[in-house]
């Protein structure tokens, strides 16, 4: 799930879920109507932040979308024992840009929003 942390309380509001597909090799990305509404009216997010627009939509993708790839490590960057190295440090066998957001949550210093499964 997409989430946006509220910097004034440290309230998490939800704003989407991403899936995907593996066999088709497609990302879906949802707006969860009610808790942007809800966090609208509360004003602890303003509608520029929203990387989509339409409630009704399920976005398809054969890419992960922006808003999730920039969270993601520039692998191409790393050398082979840099990212053995951080596979490693997140227990992981190989590299998966899911996998990858579960574990760091995606968090940038750059924005409020996480990834982080529903709990």
């Amino acid at each position: 799930y997409l989430k946006w942390i509220d910097y004034k309380t440290d309230k998490k509001h939800l704003i989407g879920a991403l899936f995907r597909d593996k066999e088709k090799g497609k990302y879906y990305f949802k707006l969860s109507k009610s808790h942007v509404e809800k966090a609208l009216k509360e004003n602890a997010i303003s509608e520029i932040i929203l990387p989509f627009s339409d409630y009704d939509r399920i976005y398809e993708s054969d890419e992960i979308f922006a808003i999730f790839k920039i969270r993601l490590p520039k692998l191409e960057k790393y050398s082979e024992e840099e990212l053995d190295e951080l596979l490693k440090d997140l227990d992981m066998k190989e590299y998966d840009d899911f996998e990858y957001l579960r574990k760091t949550k995606g968090m940038l210093e750059t924005d409020n929003f996480v990834v982080e499964e529903e709990k």
